[in-house]
């Protein structure tokens, strides 16, 4: 239940960064969405992870947080590189599809860290 007061604001927040994100790609739809959801799962899964860390005090968040990023390096790589990859390049507006929701998810665990410490 003490994750709520995270996950809540998050998934707000993570809405509203998708449709400022939509307005600016719209020809990428399909995968816009498609990280859009992958990551924003994958960051609730660490949110709680962490969460579940810090309740129990555990010495090691730092692998916690360092397994979550490597988690999510290997979805990249797996779901959405070799698609991208097709044409043979990798454009900037494609990798961002990727890349800002992997951040915004990065930046949310952070600031979870941080908060939960003080």
């Amino acid at each position: 239940m003490r994750n709520t007061r995270y996950i809540i604001p998050f998934c707000i927040f993570y809405a509203v960064i998708f449709l400022l994100h939509f307005q600016f790609e719209p020809g990428q739809n399909f995968f816009l969405i498609k990280s859009y959801l992958l990551n924003i799962l994958m960051a609730i899964s660490a949110i709680l992870l962490l969460g579940y860390g810090v309740a129990k005090k555990r010495s090691n968040l730092y692998e916690i947080y360092f397994l979550t990023v490597v988690i999510k390096l290997g979805v990249y790589v797996t779901f959405f590189y070799p698609q991208l990859k097709l044409d043979g390049i990798v454009l900037k507006e494609e990798f961002f599809v990727f890349f800002i929701p992997y951040l915004v998810g990065l930046i949310s665990e952070i600031f979870l860290l941080i908060r939960r410490f003080r």
